[in-house]
């Protein structure tokens, strides 16, 4: 019997890359939201407990908690893609300190110039609390960086 050739493996497709897909900014969209939907539902559930609506309360609060585990699912298929939206990967500790620190010197100071857009327009309430989170994310990175320099392994 004479030598038949090796089948060869089936070609498949590459799988497609999210990274250049509009799937990918649907998932960015969809995050947003989910935290949107996430912090509101717990300020509502706030709010109802202090008016004593005690089931309003609860379940906003359940919500709120769905809201956060959809917005935790979303990022993780963002990460697995490639650099969700503060623009690397998850790696190891320190790796994700350092990509952390470097967001919170990034939004530092897009709060910065959001507090003097908001002042220039006559927003000077909106300008301070943009003021505040831009020194919370300065406070933050600086944090960040001092754990990074104790544990540089990770």
């Amino acid at each position: 019997m004479p030598d038949s050739p090796p089948s060869a493996a089936p070609i498949r497709p590459a799988p497609p890359r999210l990274d250049d897909a509009l799937t990918r900014e649907h998932l960015e969209a969809a995050l947003r939201d989910e935290a949107v939907a996430a912090t509101e539902c717990a300020w509502f559930a706030r709010i109802a407990e202090i008016e004593g609506q005690t089931e309003a309360s609860r379940a906003l609060r359940e919500m709120a908690e769905q809201h956060q585990q959809n917005a935790n699912t979303t990022l993780d298929l963002l990460l697995r893609s490639r650099e969700a939206l503060i623009g690397a990967r998850a790696g190891t500790t320190a790796e994700n300190l350092a990509v952390v620190e470097r967001f919170y010197r990034r939004d530092a100071e897009a709060h910065a110039s959001r507090a003097a857009t908001a002042r220039r327009e006559g927003f000077s309430d909106i300008g301070s609390w943009f003021e505040s989170v831009s020194r919370l994310r300065v406070a933050h990175g600086a944090r960040l960086a001092s754990l990074r320099e104790e544990n540089p392994d990770g």
